[in-house]
């Protein structure tokens, strides 16, 4: 479906009409595939299905610039309750320098709060040209002196959304996409995320959950996935088992991330995990002190330390390896 949302003049004093395509969306399905066609691969799968299907309950709008009715430039959302991840930002190299895309953004992000949106979260070069636009509308860096950006319509998102109650293991669904950036946006916590990802710290994962969601759908390179969530949906942790290619297969890695309010729910998420007769070993950093403990009682034990195996901000950290029998 099409909404018109209204008009703004560019510098050209050419009139730009201003709408949203709320996908999946047959009229404007091919245009979208071949505006946003040059996308690296598992962002163009998520395009290619999003316009023809519904992918769980995953809301994908394409917030869309016209000039003579040809699209001529594109700010993308993908949300859920709420939350989402503003991408696919992109003007024709011919329509550049206008004004389009903020003229589309001023809408966007005014569409975004009359919906009752809580977060949005975006990646970006830090402190370059569309750092500062975005940083116009509201944005800021999860992090210092990061591309990594968030818009919060209320300063104590955080706090009021990832407040402590109970959690249940779930499926990964599309939809869980922008609630696990907001989880991955957490500060002041662990250093080392995820293996998987090869994430630390604070990390976009805008694309890495396109990655993992893929290789869930058409491989069997992960034995068994699964998210933490609480009563409302919110992402609370992960936890994922896979075959360790380092070891030729003959190890399982367990990638396990989750929010420090959710501690205790984080024995029902391993628990709920299918784990291969094989040994299986959790790296974690010297700074996952609460990690260790889940582990711990877990029947894992600590097998080993690497001395200063990894730098973050300047600051080094040891590697722990838990393992566990078969």
């Amino acid at each position: 479906m099409y909404e018109i949302l209204g008009k703004s003049k560019l510098k050209t004093d050419e009139i730009m009409e201003v709408g949203v395509i709320n996908a999946p969306d047959q009229p404007h399905a091919e245009e979208i595939k071949k505006f946003l066609g040059h996308k690296p691969q598992f962002f163009d799968w998520h395009i290619e299905r999003c316009v023809t299907e519904v992918l769980d309950e995953l809301e994908t709008r394409f917030y869309v610039g016209k000039v003579e009715g040809k699209i001529i430039t594109n700010i993308m959302t993908v949300e859920h309750q709420g939350v989402g991840i503003l991408g696919h930002v992109y003007t024709l190299p011919e329509q550049r320098r206008k004004g389009a895309c903020k003229g589309v953004m001023a809408y966007q992000m005014e569409h975004f709060r009359q919906r009752n949106g809580r977060a949005l979260y975006l990646g970006t070069g830090y402190n370059g040209h569309p750092y500062r636009i975005y940083h116009s509308f509201g944005f800021e860096s999860v992090y210092p002196e990061s591309g990594f950006m968030k818009y919060h319509v209320n300063d104590d998102f955080e706090e009021t959304y990832f407040a402590p109650t109970t959690a249940q293991p779930k499926q990964v669904e599309w939809h869980d996409w922008p609630k696990l950036t907001a989880l991955s946006a957490i500060t002041g916590w662990e250093t080392l995320r995820s293996l998987l990802w090869s994430t630390y710290g604070p990390t976009n994962l805008e694309g890495g959950f396109l990655t993992f969601k893929h290789t869930l759908e058409v491989s069997d390179v992960l034995d068994d996935a699964k998210f933490l969530a609480t009563q409302d949906g919110v992402i609370v942790g992960w936890a994922a088992v896979n075959r360790d290619s380092k070891w030729r297969h003959n190890i399982a890695l367990l990638d396990l991330f989750f929010h420090p309010n959710f501690v205790d729910s984080v024995p029902t998420l391993l628990s709920s995990l299918k784990f291969p007769e094989l040994k299986v070993q959790c790296y974690i950093s010297s700074d996952s002190e609460k990690k260790a403990e889940v582990l711990e009682n877990a029947g894992f034990s600590c097998e080993g330390k690497f001395k200063n195996h990894i730098e973050y901000q300047g600051t080094k950290y040891d590697v722990l390896v838990f393992g566990r029998e078969a």
